[in-house]
């Protein structure tokens, strides 16, 4: 069974509003309901009506079919089938009560491994890498948030391997041996090809990696959703309409929270870009 959503549709609007600039006072106004309404909303407390729903829809730019279907918790992405070209373990992990999820990609014909993120508890990574008995020979970070480098450190001490990172990302600490990944760069882990790919916009020098028809996008974009804009809400915006959702519409998506996905999953039922790549 697929894992919830990542965002709701609370969520949905506040960072549909941060795109536009916008107080919860502009989109009450926009749409002629109340400010405490608006805060309802956003929290959880309160689900519109359909035509309240298509009204903010359309003052935020957003679908509205699609942006209903979330809020009535109608949408739900289909499961992901494996990539044939890797062996792929996605570990659900949790910094304190809030579940971050790492993976573990292995190049099946050498064993050699590429760690992507940390979690938030890195004995849960380095228990399964034993038991799998495989090779960790990289460390990929996606940005370096706590929960998604926080574990840096021990899996430094564990691995001895290098650990890259965004080049215009602040410095995680806890690597012997940090490298700075661009956009072009690419890495082999054994006989995998791993390519950098430049997703900023949540942080400002955050990446995704590329395996084959996959890509760890991090917090950039979540199904059904988009990551929060920490560092630039049109740089994240183009990062996913002109870099992401730019593959194959079967590219799967792995994000650091929520449910895997797909390019064209996303292109039909995210609120977000459906119908505008």
């Amino acid at each position: 069974m697929a894992s919830p959503l990542e965002d709701e549709l609370g969520d949905i609007l506040q960072k549909a509003r941060d795109g536009r600039n916008w107080s919860q006072k502009d989109l009450a106004q926009a749409v002629g309901i109340s400010v405490s309404d608006i805060v309802r909303a956003e929290r959880y407390e309160w689900i519109p009506a359909e035509d309240q729903v298509a009204a903010m829809a359309a003052a935020l730019n957003l679908d509205a079919a699609t942006l209903w279907a979330i809020a009535q918790d109608r949408y739900v992405p289909e499961p992901v089938e494996a990539d044939p070209g890797f062996d792929m373990t996605c570990l659900e992990v949790f910094m304190g009560a809030y579940p971050v999820k790492c993976y573990l990609a292995t190049c099946p014909e050498t064993g050699e491994s590429a760690v992507v993120d940390t979690g938030a508890n890195p004995e849960a990574l380095i228990k399964t890498v034993r038991e799998k008995n495989v090779r960790v020979t990289h460390i990929l970070l996606t940005h370096n948030h706590p929960d998604h480098a926080w574990g840096l450190g021990k899996l430094d001490a564990e691995f001895q391997c290098p650990a890259w990172v965004g080049a215009n990302e602040p410095k995680p600490g806890g690597s012997h041996d940090l490298r700075r990944a661009q956009e072009g760069d690419t890495l082999t882990v054994g006989r995998m090809t791993v390519d950098v790919l430049s997703t900023p916009g949540h942080t400002a020098g955050g990446v995704s990696y590329k395996i084959n028809r996959t890509v760890f996008s991090g917090d950039c974009i979540f199904a059904g959703s988009m990551g929060r804009a920490n560092s630039s809400w049109q740089d994240l915006f183009e990062s996913i309409t002109t870099r992401l959702l730019s593959f194959p519409e079967d590219t799967r998506l792995l994000p650091g929270h929520g449910p895997a996905t797909t390019v064209g999953g996303e292109k039909t039922h995210n609120p977000f870009f459906r119908g505008r790549c």
